[in-house]
């Protein structure tokens, strides 16, 4: 369980410059095999508290139980295998892909999208439509498929039929061939979470009402759905005609602390699409604003202080926007972004670019620190584990140290992944829960 962190990892500088910090890198090919080598990087001093390791030290504390402290702490990082229509569940500590999932009944899913629970539980966005949730813990999965004990995946090449799998909580048919933004709500009252119970807990997902392609004069609109995460029934459906649906609708979608949810439309090919929606998470009302001209959308997040963050495709490198003044900030830079981000709990945005990731000052929008991959190529993912290492993924998962630029180990058994949500559910709890230290 998060309180906050202790120190500040990352003062500035310039990663993989070849002097600095050093390592030990940790490479799991994904057919069980593992190497090990060294890895170099540079950044500014680490101020952070650290153990004997040199790791980050976060306040955690307590039992599971414990009603003073908010967050649970989770072990996995979760990555969407679009072309195969598979999850992969991987131990961000031993880097071991511990279970694959097919995502829909046809295999035919091509999830991009997943967001993990308070708990550690994900959902999982296919692009041509469905929901389905995933238990973390074994000890959650339920004996439904007749066979004695419970049949679940153990690792990559073991996907089970879909029949067969008993780790699926539930799959829900949405209306909709164009999904993709989901975003798990926070708990009612955050601390006073069971986390070794999942129980209790919503769900969001977007999907197009109709889709409309550029050109064609039509307009769209999209449809939100608000799904119990206990059984998979729909709460409240919520249609959003006002919405442009050109291109592909909403894009990508986001929760703040409390459980309001903001989507965005990808790019600005055509005028009027650049927008940004929020729907209240008790009323139900819809707000939509008009995102600056010059930000070209693509990831969302939301920061601990409730300031929705977008990145940007082509225009400005990335934006900013405070809901409370309606006013939008402009990060300067000549990075792109087809890519996700997310806040560390430095206080530093970590935001995928095309050829690594680049660390933003959440409150003077400074540029920081940057991480070069060592396969290169441009980075999808981004997302922050328990022990405050960010992931950057691409055709392989990078796990790297905010504050020396190190890379700590990577995962290269994917297939064709593209996730850019909240794979951790670090996002989640980074915006419930107000930092301490």
């Amino acid at each position: 369980m998060w309180v906050g962190c202790t120190g500040s990892p990352g003062d500035g500088g310039a990663f993989n410059d070849g002097t600095g910090a050093s390592g030990t890198t940790t490479t799991n090919n994904g057919d069980g095999s593992q190497q090990d080598g060294s890895a170099t990087g540079s950044g500014g001093v680490t101020t952070m508290a650290a153990d004997s390791t040199g790791s980050p030290i976060f306040d955690v504390g307590g039992s599971d139980t414990d009603t003073d402290l908010c967050g649970c702490a989770t072990n996995y990082i979760w990555i969407a295998n679009t072309e195969q229509s598979t999850v992969s569940k991987i131990n961000t500590e031993t880097l071991m892909e511990e279970a694959r999932y097919t995502t829909r009944p046809d295999g035919a899913g091509s999830p991009s999208r997943t967001s993990v629970s308070f708990t550690g539980d994900v959902a999982v966005a296919n692009r041509f439509g469905g929901l389905t949730k995933f238990y973390a813990n074994p000890a959650d999965c339920q004996d439904v498929n007749g066979m004695p004990g419970i049949q679940t995946s153990t690792g990559s090449g073991d996907v089970l039929p879909w029949d067969m799998e008993e780790c699926r909580a539930w799959y829900v048919q949405l209306p909709t061939s164009n999904q993709r933004p989901v975003a798990w709500a926070p708990p009612e009252d955050p601390m006073q979470v069971d986390c070794s119970s999942a129980s209790s807990q919503r769900v969001w997902t977007v999907g197009s009402t109709v889709l409309s392609i550029p050109g064609t004069g039509g307009a769209g609109g999209v449809t939100a759905w608000l799904i119990n995460g206990d059984d998979g029934t729909i709460l409240e459906t919520i249609d959003v005609p006002n919405f442009n649906g050109l291109q592909l609708g909403a894009y990508g979608g986001a929760v703040d602390g409390s459980g309001n949810l903001y989507f965005s439309t990808q790019g600005a090919l055509t005028f009027g699409n650049n927008q940004l929606a929020r729907i209240d998470g008790v009323t139900y009302d819809v707000t939509i604003w008009m995102v600056p001209p010059e930000v070209a959308p693509y990831g969302i997040t939301v920061d601990h202080n409730g300031r929705v963050w977008l990145s940007s495709m082509f225009g400005a490198s990335a934006a900013r926007f405070d809901p409370v003044t309606e006013t939008w900030d402009i990060v300067q830079g000549s990075f792109m972004s087809q890519s996700g981000l997310m806040e560390h709990p430095s206080g530093q945005m970590w935001i995928g670019t095309g050829t690594g990731a680049i660390e933003v000052d959440v409150e003077s929008l400074a540029l920081g620190n940057v991480f070069v991959p060592g396969s290169g190529g441009d980075v999808k993912g981004i997302s922050i584990d328990s022990e405050g290492f960010v992931w950057a993924v691409n055709d392989i998962a990078h796990k790297f140290d905010p504050a020396s630029g190190a890379t700590v180990g990577t995962y290269a058994g994917l297939s064709s992944p593209y996730t850019y949500s909240d794979m951790t559910g670090w996002a989640l709890q980074n915006a419930t829960c107000t930092p301490e230290g």
